[in-house]
């Protein structure tokens, strides 16, 4: 081992090239989405968004499958997860480079594999440039594996060590068998304390990883590039790997991942909670209550429409401005991640799909609360009895909400009627469903 490592950066080779029969999703399995809707993106866009945020990172390599459909496929995956540039030119050697770049100015190259793992490993390792003197092999069947293992890995080569493999301690009980005839035999039962699964990225000094693919070419197939090092007499470091750095091979691995990613947009998001409801089903006070609780943004229409009023804005013109500029608020905190609950009527579909799009634009989670009255009187009752809280603000009187039909809201993710659930109950249902 040579513990005098210079410092020249960081090379990934992440190898993307397989077919993924065991997945059963009828493409290359790099390519499979993951998730819901229209947040969905490829194995290969979680890897590599993972891994462009690697400590001293230089140059990646994406090992594509070798047919130009499954080339071109993964182009377009790759262009995804690291937009910064339209294309990525056609080299002459078939080759799809330099690409577009990542995270910092990264450039990522994708280039056709081999038959083999190995020979996909070596195609990247050949398309890396010259100057890197660390060079990290990953697979983007691995696509959740967090920043921080790529570090550790990259540390521990930068320590002095050739080889550096993530893992983590085998908690099962390991037997070692044999077949015999319909059935298999235990034939020992190694001890859990020395044994490591073994996870990727897997690091090693560049000259290292040359030597072992050297070495090992033509020769008996590896599972993995440690082995190959292991095989050439090399030494292998062992680094704490993570649990989400599961490999996806099945069905069920996917299923996993998907609720793995929900799970990081919702923690993710920014959250934008959106009331609807008659003048006098309980908005603002609901509101004042989530924004307490929520340490959110309020949002009120009300106050919004009075200023407008003050500014000299012509009656006729105060609603259509009063919800445009609410939205331009809302958004401005959105941006800054701040969560935001917006009181208005929302009465009629324009409004309502004003804030989907909003959502979308911004990539807020959208919490849409419906609020209604079902006792009547009750509601005249709070109608009449409400007094403004905003100076020169007119209240509509009940001849002015009474008559007024209500469409329910399509898609709303609660309805709450105000006449049987008090404000901290409400309040704790919206929050419910925003976590």
């Amino acid at each position: 081992m040579e513990a005098d490592v210079a410092a020249g950066g960081v090379g990934i080779v992440l190898v993307a090239a397989g077919r993924g029969t065991r997945l059963g999703a009828g493409r290359p399995k790099a390519l499979v989405p993951v998730g819901t809707g229209r947040d969905a993106r490829s194995l290969v866009h979680h890897a590599l968004t993972r891994a462009l945020g690697t400590t001293g990172l230089r140059h990646v390599v994406v090992v594509a499958p070798p047919d130009e459909a499954g080339l071109q496929a993964m182009v377009d995956a790759v262009s995804d997860a690291a937009p910064s540039l339209p294309g990525i030119p056609r080299a002459a050697d078939g080759a799809v480079g330099p690409g577009p770049e990542g995270a910092r100015g990264v450039p990522v190259a994708v280039v056709p594999g081999g038959a083999e793992r190995p020979d996909s490993v070596a195609a990247g390792l050949a398309a890396l440039p010259a100057g890197l003197d660390v060079v990290l092999v990953h697979d983007a069947a691995r696509a959740f594996t967090p920043t921080p293992v790529f570090d550790r890995v990259v540390a521990a080569v930068h320590a002095g060590h050739d080889a550096v493999v993530p893992a983590l301690a085998v908690t099962d009980t390991v037997k070692q068998v044999t077949a015999d005839g319909d059935v298999e035999r235990v034939t020992a039962t190694p001890d859990r304390a020395g044994l490591r699964a073994v996870q990727t990225p897997q690091g090693f000094r560049r000259a290292t990883l040359e030597r072992a693919h050297g070495q090992a070419r033509g020769e008996a197939r590896h599972t993995d590039d440690a082995g190959m090092v292991e095989a050439t007499g090399g030494r292998v470091a062992v680094v704490p790997g993570d649990p989400r750095a599961l490999k996806v091979t099945t069905p069920g691995d996917l299923e996993l991942a998907a609720r793995w990613v929900d799970d990081e947009r919702a923690a993710g998001q920014p959250l934008l909670v959106v009331l609807a409801g008659l003048p006098g089903v309980g908005k603002t006070t609901l509101a004042r209550t989530l924004c307490r609780r929520l340490a959110a943004a309020h949002v009120r229409v009300d106050t919004v429409e009075q200023a407008l009023v003050r500014a000299g804005t012509p009656g006729a013109e105060v609603g259509a401005r009063g919800y445009a500029v609410a939205l331009a608020v809302a958004a401005d905190q959105v941006a800054v991640r701040r969560p935001v609950v917006a009181d208005l009527v929302n009465a009629v579909p324009e409004a309502r799909e004003a804030w989907e799009r909003l959502a979308v634009d911004v990539g807020a989670r959208l919490v849409r609360v419906e609020l209604v009255c079902s006792d009547v009187d009750a509601h005249r009752s709070r109608v009449q009895g409400r007094v403004a809280d905003i100076d020169g603000h007119r209240l509509p009187t009940w001849d002015e909400v009474g008559p007024q039909d209500w469409t329910a809201w399509t898609g709303a993710e609660l309805t709450i009627d105000t006449a049987t659930t008090g404000v901290e109950d409400a309040a704790a249902l919206v929050e419910e469903v925003c976590r």
